[in-house]
């Protein structure tokens, strides 16, 4: 009898009401993914700052209601994005 392929699971990101922490929550999987796969120059203790970094982010934004990043933190979060770009 012939088995379905199986695919991995899709991710779904919770909140979805703010575009800002809907990119954030998909940078922080990314961060995570690389840590696991153990990237090119990726570091344990940098991976893991880059990651607390973006969870305080989300913390912040959710906990004050912001709609707007501030530019610093944007250019910090490009920066990020750019560092765990995945090159399959």
């Amino acid at each position: 009898m012939k088995t379905n392929k199986k695919r991995p699971a899709k991710k779904k990101v919770a909140d979805t009401k703010n575009p800002i922490i809907t990119k954030l929550l998909k940078l922080k999987y990314r961060i995570n993914d690389m840590y696991r796969i153990g990237g090119p120059g990726v570091d344990e203790d940098e991976t893991r700052a880059d990651k607390n970094y973006v969870m305080s982010l989300i913390s912040d934004i959710r906990k004050h209601k912001f709609t707007k990043i501030a530019p610093e933190d944007a250019h910090c979060c490009n920066g990020l994005w750019r560092k765990y770009e995945c090159k399959v």
